[in-house]
């Protein structure tokens, strides 16, 4: 256990050697780390942005005439209990007011108000992005049909093809973009840490012609790698939040009203894991090339 501890304090003080060498590896981690992360969050916001707006089915449900306003009441708030993405509803007064609004000219509703032939409606909204969406889709018109004192429920097929395009269109695009990001990133970070471990072949020689075992001398080089990626990684994700918090907004306007989004946790993990990784690798193999 004390041999470990003394090895772990070796992998530390090695980062403190040759300190401009150190500076300028760190340095070019940080650099291709930051390209990574700020191409990664061009896509996932461009992702979300699609996603957000492309996923969406709608369906129109329509109450019979002269329902009781309670008990229609009580089956909107039933449908807000559901897995929905919104749900906009419209009294018969309401829904008039729209038909109003939505013609041109002079038109007058008085003799309509008198006698409103327009049901109680409600628009309900839900995103196909999780599960099966054709499955999901069935459900909700079933669900939304077996509701007392629901005349019929219109939908739109066409919409429920675009989105399933739309998102079939992302998944093929969107993930082998990231993984192929994430091949580059981590062989010219790789590269770029190797170089600086063989730089060490003098050291690793005199240490092997008095006598240390491969495992004393691997074990500080993995970790010093190791050390390399991690701060590397943590440096540019930190310089790229601050980005993001200055340009957030900056697409927040009408009509587009986007706003970027930072990168997710498990996002973020698996880069700060792959340039650990990618720094205890490429660490053994300068080790090897010995």
């Amino acid at each position: 256990m004390m041999m470990l501890g003394h090895l772990l304090y070796l992998g530390l003080v090695n980062l403190g050697r040759n300190k401009w060498a150190q500076v300028f590896t760190i340095g070019a981690v940080v650099f291709v780390s930051f390209l990574a992360g700020l191409f990664l969050l061009l896509l996932y916001n461009i992702n979300l942005a699609v996603t957000s707006t492309q996923d969406k089915f709608q369906y129109q449900v329509y109450w019979e005439k002269g329902l009781p306003e309670q008990d229609v009441a009580g089956q909107w708030e039933e449908i807000r209990s559901w897995d929905i993405v919104s749900l906009k509803t419209f009294t018969p007064e309401q829904a008039l007011q729209v038909l109003v609004d939505s013609m041109a000219g002079d038109f007058d509703p008085g003799h309509l108000s008198r006698s409103n032939p327009l049901p109680p409606t409600a628009l309900v909204e839900i995103s196909l992005g999780v599960g099966d969406p054709d499955q999901l889709a069935k459900d909700t018109l079933y669900r939304l049909e077996e509701l007392p004192g629901v005349e019929r429920v219109s939908y739109n097929p066409l919409q429920m093809d675009m989105a399933r395009t739309w998102m079939s269109i992302t998944s093929r695009i969107f993930w082998p973009l990231i993984g192929f990001m994430f091949v580059i990133t981590c062989l010219v970070v790789a590269n770029t840490l190797k170089l600086n471990q063989i730089n060490r072949r003098e050291e690793v020689e005199i240490l092997s012609l008095v006598g240390a075992s491969s495992w004393y001398i691997q074990f500080p080089l993995l970790i010093t790698g190791a050390l390399q990626g991690l701060l590397g990684g943590l440096l540019s994700i930190l310089l790229l939040k601050g980005l993001q918090v200055m340009i957030k907004d900056l697409l927040f306007f009408p009509p587009l009203w986007i706003r970027i989004e930072f990168l997710p946790p498990l996002y973020t993990v698996s880069l700060l894991s792959a340039l650990t990784g990618v720094g205890i690798l490429s660490s053994f193999l300068a080790r090897s090339k010995d």
